[in-house]
C-alpha cells in the first residue's frame, strides 16, 4: 500500500508572514518546506525533524503516515 503524501496549507491568519505562499491551498509539505527555507536563506536539505521550518501555529497538515506526523 502506498503511503499518502504529506500536505501543508498556510492558515489565513499567518498569510502576512508568508506573502509568497497562497493561504488555504494544500501543497506537498516538502515543497512548502523548500519555499520557506529558501525565503529564509537556509538549505532545505539542512532541515530535520528537530529544526522544523513549518510551525503548527502557521500551517495545517494532512496525510502522511505516523512516522511523518
Amino acid at each position: 500500500m502506498a503511503q499518502q503524501l504529506r500536505e501543508a496549507a498556510l492558515k489565513p491568519e499567518a498569510a502576512e508572514f508568508y506573502p509568497y505562499l497562497p493561504a488555504r491551498m494544500w501543497t506537498a509539505a516538502g515543497r512548502v518546506v523548500e519555499l520557506v527555507a529558501k525565503n529564509r536563506g537556509i538549505s532545505a536539505s539542512a532541515v530535520d525533524r528537530l529544526h522544523r521550518v513549518l510551525s503548527d501555529g502557521d500551517f495545517k497538515f494532512r496525510g502522511g503516515g505516523p512516522a511523518m506526523a
